[in-house]
């Protein structure tokens, strides 16, 4: 028997899962064999697959060009002008302050930081505001007596017998029940419980311990100006804790008055009133500096200069006395006021007009701080609606000292917006080159150029963000259209090294800051849509990139202005029937009437509100409907909408109309055109919704949407707008990237849908290959098999030779 040698190698499982060695018999390794006829076979499934592999190396690169695309993009959206409330979306409209202060008398001011806190949106308009703080806003603070322990009952505690306090008592309306066995910490407990919830109290309680036997509740109102009510007692509660003996009428021991936030502000001036510094009502003129001697004087006139009257006084006069002298004066008042938690003597022109106090032989006027300046009022020492945009936070007062406060525009936020552009516009230009690196020599690519080297999107690309950095704002002036003329510009590209660096930006630092230090405007319109109309009713809301420039403008007409609501009066009750004078309109006579040509009939004796309202929508008028709503005055009105013709009310037969006393609530336009008849007539240029007018393909400013703010028709109305630099790449930078129509996933989307084809197609080939492997293999098997037999049969013939030969 012959030495046979097995290579593991040639070792198969055919597909029913038997296991055998290839060229066992023939010695023809037939699996090696079939694997070099499918990989022969298998040369178009490896093109196939190169291509998909070369397609998804695009698909990649395209996404990372969507990224840079998007982060450019993102760039600019504070800088091309976007509408937003506020100007939030405005970077140009940024803002930051400064805070100063100083004093006449030669005194040293407070600094800034220690009286006042000022926070700006975009909203706030630059300029400056003076602000002299005489009073902040305190919360109102009510202790009780000292008790003697927070955890004994507070009948023990306060100094009685054992659960002597008990009852109960209101906090601002919510009512707060103490038990014989409260404790002055559960007692603080229920009181915090209490200002939670819709129906809150508004006031917090604690407890203030000087030592382990003198400890005090503490009332805080939680809102400053605010006075804590307290009312309601029973069981004699506030009278045992301390607080008030007369069941909350006066407190017994009141820490801290509420007093509200009082300031000046722009040198606005009362003219008809005069007020002084605060002050004791009782306290004698010397108090406040005002010689005992005497008598002084000082005279009272009126706006033309006629004397009113004299005020006769000395230093030893009180504050009252002085003010009874003054309002003894015919067509004066005065008198010692509290508002706010400040008291202050007042005086009045008994007509309200303007009124000077001069010739003051003393000092009084001087001494008491008798002022006309308007003396401003709030609850709290946050104030967000006094100047617009500008939030200011009182933190003290300090009487004399003007703060100053200055707003304007802030430039470093508006440069780091211009510079985040340059460095996204770069980022995405180094991309770009990546991928178009190519032999200086051939044309060719080089092997660090990307996969989209020649990509014809990527050139469309290309070729759209030269053109509108290169193309300049539309509509600005000629000294500032481009973005070299303030400091921004290509490289040049002979002098660097780095292909990657060609056609990108460079900031020259000293000409941009020139720039924006001295024509910080201009730089605005450069990068800005900037929106004028000739009509101030006439505001922008939105635009888009079909928004056309136009040297000569747009002529904006709008017709047929007219009622969109009818309000009725008010009625006590709806479902009362139209005659009730008491409880409805108390009409009398029955008719009907027409909204908008259609009759709408009504009875008195029959009909309410109600069912008018139900009638009018019965009616089936084109975009009208009708229903009962509740007035600002607390009753029951008809209110009558239009959503597309203005509403014409009227033709009544009866009375009911004249009853029903309506008003114009607001208004809608009801046509318009952009460039077309001087009545608005519609020719297709617009659309109209309401109140706002939106230009379509008809009008070369398509896409501009506009909100008419009159209540009648308007003609000839003049839009003027330049479109910026920043607009424009904006904009072309959305087209590009638009999930649905634009360039950029037009070209993903055929990529990957070739990449599916081809997967497709690579599946059904490879299936086929395996197909013929199988039939293959099983004809080498049988090869085999039938090889094997043979050999048998040789074997067993040798055999039977050999035999015969030796018995032979």
């Amino acid at each position: 028997m012959s030495d046979a040698s097995i290579n593991a190698n040639s070792l198969i499982t055919d597909a029913n899962g038997r296991v055998r060695f290839s060229g066992l018999s023939s010695g023809i390794d037939f699996n090696a064999a079939v694997d070099a006829m499918m990989q022969a076979r298998r040369i178009p499934v490896d093109r196939l697959e190169a291509q998909i592999e070369e397609r998804t190396a695009k698909v990649t690169a395209l996404d990372s060009l969507r990224t840079l695309m998007t982060s450019m993009r993102t760039s600019l959206d504070t800088l091309y002008g976007r509408v937003s409330l506020g100007n939030a979306g405005n970077v140009f409209e940024t803002k930051s302050t400064f805070a100063s202060t100083s004093r006449e008398d030669g005194g040293t001011p407070s600094s800034a930081a220690n009286l006042i806190g000022v926070a700006v949106t975009n909203a706030a308009e630059a300029g400056a505001h003076e602000i002299e703080i005489d009073q902040i806003a305190r919360a109102h603070r009510i202790g009780s007596l000292t008790l003697s322990s927070t955890s004994d009952d507070l009948g023990t505690a306060s100094g009685g017998a054992a659960g002597s306090v008990a009852g109960s008592f209101d906090i601002n309306g919510v009512t707060i029940t103490v038990d014989a066995t409260d404790t002055l910490l559960s007692l603080r407990d229920r009181i915090n419980g209490a200002n939670s919830g819709d129906n809150a109290s508004g006031v917090r309680a604690s407890i203030v311990s000087v030592n382990s036997g003198e400890n005090v509740l503490v009332l805080t109102a939680e809102d400053t100006g605010e006075t804590i009510a307290l009312d309601n007692e029973t069981g004699g509660v506030l009278a045992e804790l301390g607080i008030s003996a007369d069941g909350g009428t006066t407190l017994s021991n009141e820490l801290q008055s509420p007093r509200t936030a009082q300031f000046y502000a722009d040198g606005l001036l009362d003219q008809d009133k005069w007020h002084s510094q605060r002050l004791t009502a009782g306290a004698a003129l010397s108090t406040f500096g005002v010689g005992t001697g005497g008598p002084y004087s000082f005279e009272i006139r009126d706006a033309s200069n006629t004397l009113l009257g004299t005020v006769n006084y000395d230093g030893t006069d009180t504050v009252s006395d002085l003010a009874a002298t003054i309002d003894a004066i015919a067509g004066v008042s005065a008198s010692v006021v509290t508002t706010g938690g400040a008291t202050r003597l007042q005086i009045t022109d008994d007509g309200g007009n303007p009124i000077t106090l001069t010739g003051d032989s003393g000092s009084a006027i001087e001494d008491l701080g008798l002022t006309n300046r308007q003396l401003i009022e709030r609850s709290s020492n946050t104030i967000s609606d006094l100047f617009a945009g500008t939030t200011l936070t009182l933190f003290g007062a300090e009487r004399g000292t003007t703060i100053r406060v200055e707003v304007e525009r802030d430039l470093n936020a508006i440069k780091t917006a211009i510079s985040d552009f340059v460095g996204a516009y770069n980022e995405l230009k180094g991309f770009i080159n990546q991928q178009q690196l190519a032999d200086p020599e051939t044309g060719e690519a080089t092997e660090e150029a990307g996969p989209l080297f020649r990509n014809p999107t990527l050139g469309e690309i290309e070729r759209k963000l030269a053109a509108a950095i290169g193309s300049g704002a539309e509509g600005v002036s000629a000294e500032f259209s481009v973005l070299a003329q303030i400091g921004i510009d290509f490289v040049n590209n002979n002098a660097v090294n780095d292909p990657l660096l060609n056609d990108t930006l460079q900031v020259d630092q000293t000409k941009l800051d020139e720039a924006l230090l001295n024509n910080i405007d201009e730089i605005e319109r450069l990068f800005n849509f900037d929106f004028s109309s000739s009509d101030p009713r006439v505001t922008m809301l939105n635009f888009t990139g079909n928004t056309s420039y136009s040297a000569s403008g747009y002529t904006l007409n709008v017709g047929n202005v007219g009622s969109a609501n009818e309000r009725s009066a008010e009625v006590t009750d709806s479902a009362a029937l139209l005659n009730d004078g008491a409880n409805s309109l108390g009409a009398t006579t029955s008719g009907s009437f027409e909204i908008n040509g259609t009759a709408v009939a009504y009875d008195v004796t029959t009909d309410s509100l109600d069912s008018l309202a139900d009638a009018i929508n019965a009616a089936g008028i084109a975009g009208v409907s009708a229903s009962v709503i509740t007035g600002d005055g607390g009753g029951q009105q008809l209110s009558i909408v239009s959503t597309t013709d203005p509403l014409t009310v009227g033709a009544d037969t009866g009375d009911l109309l004249a009853n029903l006393s309506l008003t114009t609530e607001s208004y809608l336009v009801g046509q318009a055109n952009v460039d077309g008849a001087g009545d608005g007539t519609d020719d297709g240029t617009v659309t109209v919704s309401g109140r706002t007018i939106t230009v379509t393909d008809q009008s070369g400013a398509e896409g501009l949407r506009l909100l008419y703010n009159g209540t009648g028709d308007a003609s000839g109305i003049d839009l003027d707008f330049s479109i910026g630099l920043g607009a424009q790449m904006f904009f072309e930078l959305d087209a590009l990237l638009d999930s649905e129509s634009g360039s950029l996933q037009a070209e993903r989307d055929a990529l990957n849908a070739q990449n599916r084809l081809a997967e497709d197609r690579v599946d059904q080939m490879l299936e086929r290959l395996e197909f013929q492997r199988e039939r293959l293999l099983e004809r080498f098997i049988v090869m085999e098999e039938n090889l094997a037999r043979m050999n048998s049969i040789l074997d067993q013939i040798r055999e039977i030779t050999e035999a015969g030969r030796n018995n032979t």
